[in-house]
């Protein structure tokens, strides 16, 4: 799972990506390029995940990890810094999810007023003509193969019905997340990386005053999309550099109750409509990210393509059934353990062990 951060210069993606890698990248001395950004993995919190580990106490823990990407503020406008742009904007379309990082802060360094709300705006006119350029693009290559006798015409005319429906939306200043109605229309979207399909998270990054009450300076910016994060980047980047036991002491001090940063990574998992299942075993417990829908096969296919292969079936206990239980044999003596096939749809909160043959 690929998350990329997306803003205007000096919005605060800096750190935020400090906070949530806890400084494993020194972005002072090597500050996110368009043509290398910072990258790193960072484990999504999850409570069940640290119960499960509580409660079988294996070696390992393996919690869903997403891949975090730090880039340069897009710069609109700026005949100047035009190549960087480009640069910036393929690899937000190569991730899977966008953070929006928006200013809500005042600061000398930071000219112009502060209006997150425009600030989106601007985000959003950008990704629309950047979509527009890559279908209208699209558009002109097909309508040059589609006069030729080729095989695939026929799926060409569809894409280009399509694509059509596509520019009308772009143009009319809407995004194409709605736009497509089938499993081959989303495919195409997909193919092309359209930025506006993106799922997306809203950060909005508040001064330090505001730090131990973030969503009271988010009242005064009603209408921003929602899931929305509201926090202090500065102040939880800082915080995430001293040693854990002189956190809990800082916190208290500055009046925060947790880490905020942190929800943004469950709420990023939701945005993108995935559910997280869990295998538990005398080496690891492992929580492990799937697409709502998926089945038991799949599910098995994540774990291990031998398990899928020879898959015969899934035995599923829910979280909430085991801890209630206490424990396995009291789950099943509860009648809450179930066999399952692998056309099972796999729901969140799913404890599964897989029978296979080898």
């Amino acid at each position: 799972m690929k998350v990329a951060l997306a803003g205007l210069p000096l919005s605060g993606k800096t750190c935020l990506f400090d906070a949530l890698s806890e400084g494993a990248v020194d972005s002072t001395v090597h500050p996110a390029r368009a043509d290398h950004p910072n990258v790193a993995s960072v484990a999504v919190p999850d409570r069940r995940l640290d119960w499960l580990y509580e409660h079988y106490k294996p070696p390992k823990q393996v919690p869903v990890h997403v891949e975090l990407l730090d880039l340069p503020g897009l710069t609109p406008g700026r005949s100047d810094l035009a190549t960087q742009n480009t640069a910036v904007l393929e690899h937000l379309r190569r991730a899977d999810a966008l953070v929006y990082v928006l200013r809500a802060f005042d600061s000398p360094r930071v000219p112009g007023r502060v209006d997150p709300r425009a600030d989106r705006d601007v985000l959003d006119g950008e990704f629309l003509i950047s979509d527009l350029d890559v279908v209208l693009r699209r558009i002109e290559k097909i309508e040059g193969q589609i006069a030729k006798p080729l095989p695939h015409r026929e799926a060409l005319k569809h894409e280009l019905e399509f694509l059509t429906r596509c520019r009308v939306a772009l143009e009319a200043e809407k995004p194409l997340h709605d736009v497509a109605q089938t499993d081959a229309e989303r495919g195409i979207l997909h193919n092309f990386a359209a930025l506006t399909e993106k799922p997306v998270v809203t950060v909005l990054n508040v001064g330090e005053g505001h730090a131990s009450r973030p969503l009271e300076a988010a009242k005064a910016y009603e209408g921003l999309p929602q899931p929305l994060i509201a926090l202090c980047a500065s102040l939880e980047a800082e915080i995430s550099q001293l040693p854990a036991d002189e956190r809990a002491v800082f916190m208290e001090e500055m009046g925060l109750d947790r880490i905020h940063a942190l929800d943004l990574l469950p709420a990023l998992h939701r945005a993108q409509h995935r559910i997280t299942f869990y295998t538990t075993g005398d080496k690891e417990v492992a929580a492990r990210s799937l697409p709502q829908g998926a089945t038991a096969v799949d599910a098995a296919a994540d774990v291990h393509t031998d398990m899928a292969h020879g898959f015969i079936r899934a035995e599923v206990v829910t979280f909430d059934h085991l801890k209630s239980a206490g424990n396995v044999k009291q789950a099943r003596a509860d009648g809450h353990v179930r066999l399952e096939g692998r056309d099972y749809v796999v729901q969140d909160g799913d404890i599964i062990l897989f029978h296979f043959s080898r």
